[in-house]
């Protein structure tokens, strides 16, 4: 069943975009075309992408949240720019983090399902990830948290697991990573292990460049002693730490809030509520994120590169809330529906002394815009043919914006195109350019 919505208005009208950046074999509008970032632009900043785990578009303050605490990232937001139209790649999981790392929509992508029961697809070893593009721009790159798009790696002590997976993080642009690649098991926030990957040492001790290294937590699902969101958190900041000098580029896959929910302690605010536990648990997380957040802030004032530093916070699909805390900000659907309220999400991006504060942007845009934002910010042409634009002249607020004429969203006959102003074609006329056979973009160009 087709689900279509229309905007009821024009993305920065003021603007003066150009005509939508439809796929092509040539660079996109936005893209750069020498080697040199953007005017405006520090010279190759850092870029921090945080991304947490089925928090729904009203779960923050900044986003109309009453009942949540989320101190930092309203203060990101008021410090820097709120996009009001931004989407994740997908409703679900997956396929949404491969929009993000690959550019391309679902209907393009190479990951269209979420999968189950111990089978996820995963990426390629010919699919170009953003750490791939950056790494080229000669950037330093890091992960610290759920991949998601490789369950096989050399060094799993699932032996069926156990293999060289084509999604494995070291073939996809890596340097150092810490964390739970498998989507199976990345949810259990007090497991008997996690993994950590540091080909040159960065952050500890190197590791083989083909496989990752277990880091044993004996007996932590029965004692509760190594809270998993924490582990993930301080490896940021060592890595932070390390790269300091810069360019580096840090995304940070949080599994918070996706179940299970629990959590080391309640938050205070919460105890005296007349929440049910399971509430108060919820809240609890995200509100422990938050502060996390808060840490990687501040951490980037200590070192005296904040303002080098572009930070990303957003979500990979809609709310999985209890419903007392209506997570998806009155948008009709949640995390799994073809619905505005499956896919619209958080958007929050902060770099002071770039990004003028307090500013608000309803720029219909997506998770595959994002590397194309990264490469351009960083001097370097993205992988074509992609179905990201560059959202570098809202983040600065100056230059010409291109624009999409629709947003796909899909898997087999469920569906949700979301159009901008001045689309007018059906679903039908739609479909034949938007759901095609797995695209591989060209890169380097």
């Amino acid at each position: 069943m087709s689900t279509t919505i229309a905007s009821r208005r024009d993305v920065l009208r003021a603007a003066g975009f150009g005509a939508a950046a439809a796929l092509t074999s040539k660079p996109l509008a936005g893209a750069p075309k020498t080697t040199k970032p953007p005017r405006g632009a520090r010279d190759k900043p850092n870029i921090i992408f945080i991304l947490a785990d089925d928090l729904g578009y009203g779960e923050l303050g900044c986003y109309g949240q009453k009942l949540i605490r989320t101190p930092a990232v309203d203060a990101m937001a008021r410090k820097g720019l709120k996009l009001t139209r931004f989407h994740a790649g997908f409703p679900l999981s997956l396929p949404a983090r491969c929009t993000l790392m690959t550019a391309l929509h679902s209907g393009h992508a190479r990951c269209r399902k979420n999968g189950g029961g111990g089978n996820h697809p995963e990426l390629a070893e010919e699919d170009t990830t953003i750490a791939t593009v950056l790494k080229a721009a000669g950037y330093k790159t890091a992960m610290t948290g759920k991949w998601a798009l490789g369950d096989r790696f050399i060094g799993c002590v699932k032996a069926s697991k156990n293999k060289d997976g084509s999604g494995a993080i070291y073939k996809h642009g890596w340097d150092y990573y810490f964390g739970e690649p498998n989507q199976t098991y990345c949810h259990s926030y007090y497991p008997e292990q996690l993994y950590r990957y540091d080909r040159y040492g960065l952050v500890g001790k190197k590791t083989d460049g083909n496989r990752l290294d277990v880091v044993p937590l004996k007996g932590n699902r029965a004692n509760r002693t190594h809270y998993t969101h924490d582990l993930i958190t301080a490896k940021a900041l060592a890595f932070i730490d390390a790269a300091k000098d810069g360019p580096f580029f840090l995304y940070v896959p949080y599994t918070i809030p996706h179940s299970d929910h629990v959590v080391p302690e309640l938050e205070p605010y919460t105890k005296d509520t007349p929440w049910q536990k399971k509430e108060k648990v919820y809240a609890s997380m995200v509100s422990r994120m938050d502060r996390d957040v808060g840490r990687i802030v501040k951490r980037l004032e200590t070192h005296g590169i904040a303002r080098n530093t572009l930070v990303i916070f957003t979500s990979d699909n809609g709310t999985a809330a209890p419903r007392l805390f209506e997570g998806s900000g009155g948008l009709p659907g949640r995390k799994g529906r073809f619905e505005v309220g499956g896919v619209r999400v958080p958007g929050v991006a902060y770099w002071p002394g770039t990004i003028q504060p307090g500013r608000t942007s309803d720029l219909l845009s997506a998770f595959w815009d994002i590397m194309p934002t990264c490469a351009a910010l960083a001097g370097i042409r993205p992988p074509a043919p992609i179905d990201g634009i560059s959202m570098v002249p809202t983040l600065l607020g100056r230059g010409t914006q291109a624009r999409h004429k629709y947003l796909y969203f899909g898997a087999g006959k469920r569906r949700l195109i979301i159009r901008n102003t001045g689309e007018t074609r059906t679903d039908e006329q739609i479909l034949p350019e938007a759901v095609t056979d797995v695209i591989v973009p060209t890169f380097p160009l």
